[in-house]
């Protein structure tokens, strides 16, 4: 940035922690009835929004490390926050939910492998589609909950119809494409074709099959992948306690979610850390600075064993104590990690990896 250039009011960094910071807001509103999904719709909508926002700004600023590597952790942390209530409010079935981010976390843990062995993989057209994808589809699961079927008909027709007229507007006012515009609008009008159909609980399965057929197609770049890592170094044991707890975390943190009694709020806040650390240590790889097999795997292994026990014990209150048991190690794991590892990220500038972090972690 030149001497004549002035300062932006927010910075790209600013905008992202904003972005963190309120994301629990749409996740308890979500809890509160028709209204409060209306409320936390609008909501997640504006904060998703905030993505186009810092992203300008660090293009037209410039960015540094620490944005780079925020940036991805609060989409997926967003992500955590409006999926997993709808195992709570039961609009999905919750082993499709458990499936979505099993996808999540060993995509994360494999980037880390690729990372510590200097290897990135390009981000395709469909891991952004993903994205979408996503916060569309349980934006259109909060209005299949609060809404009437004839609001939905008219909605799902209107989402049909506007990328068609994005299109027209892009390709002859500012002469581009928008290359999704096919995808979305074919996405939209299927969804309609179900719900006039079948109905919203039908329409509401399909949609989360799609979802999670969208999410895995677009990790198949790590697995196509895999012949890249040969002659780059040993497997190690981080690598594999990584890979096995990727699966195992997520599957009974949703199954410790799915009892009725059970404090919801504190094993999300336990996958959205995770998430984070995830995030964090895919950096850290890259510098190889990450946690050996030994430590990250007593924290993985301590957190899914209180999950399961706050999944299967039948007592309430020991229930409840195992959860924020996990939530205070999940907690405590990774203050520790980004203050003892700090160095790593709080610069005023970008290394030329680095720069590159957000379009890898779509994936």
């Amino acid at each position: 940035m030149t001497g004549t250039e002035q300062k932006p009011f927010i910075s790209a960094n600013q905008v992202t922690l904003i972005r963190l910071a309120l994301i629990p807001v749409p996740c308890w509103l979500l809890y509160c009835g028709t209204t409060g999904q209306y409320a936390a719709l609008i909501f997640a909508t504006l904060l998703g929004c905030t993505d186009f926002v810092d992203g300008y700004l660090a293009r037209k600023y410039g960015g540094t490390v620490l944005g780079g590597l925020m940036d991805p952790i609060a989409d997926k942390v967003f992500i955590a926050a409006t999926f997993l209530p709808a195992v709570d409010l039961r609009w999905v079935p919750s082993w499709m939910v458990a499936l979505l981010f099993v996808r999540e976390f060993f995509v994360t843990a494999a980037r880390t492998s690729y990372e510590r062995r200097d290897l990135q993989l390009k981000s395709s057209y469909l891991a952004r589609y993903k994205t979408w994808v996503q916060m569309c589809g349980v934006g259109v699961l909060m209005l299949l909950s609060a809404s009437t079927s004839a609001f939905m008909d008219w909605f799902l027709g209107a989402l049909a119809l506007l990328p068609i007229v994005g299109y027209l507007a892009l390709r002859f006012v500012a002469r581009r494409r928008w290359k999704g515009a096919g995808w979305f609008a074919i996405s939209f009008a299927a969804l309609l074709l179900i719900h006039r159909g079948f109905g919203g609980h039908v329409l509401a399965i399909a949609l989360m099959y799609f979802i999670v057929a969208v999410t895995y197609a677009s990790g198949l770049g790590y697995l196509f992948g895999v012949g890249k890592l040969k002659g780059r170094g040993r497997v190690t044991a981080g690598e594999i306690v990584r890979l096995v707890t990727s699966i195992v975390l997520p599957i009974v943190a949703i199954g410790a979610q799915s009892r009725a009694d059970s404090p919801s709020w504190a094993i999300i806040a336990v996958v959205s850390f995770e998430l984070a650390h995830g995030g964090l240590d895919n950096l850290l790889a890259h510098h190889r600075a990450e946690d050996g097999g030994m430590r990250w795997g007593a924290r993985l292994i301590a957190e899914c064993g209180l999950l399961v026990a706050a999944w299967i014990v039948p007592s309430t209150t020991l229930s409840r104590s195992f959860a924020f048991a996990a939530l205070g190690v999940s907690a405590v794991g990774l203050v520790i990690a980004f203050v003892q590892k700090r160095r790593y990220y709080l610069e005023d500038k970008p290394r030329a990896v680095s720069a590159s972090a957000k379009p890898a972690a779509v994936l």
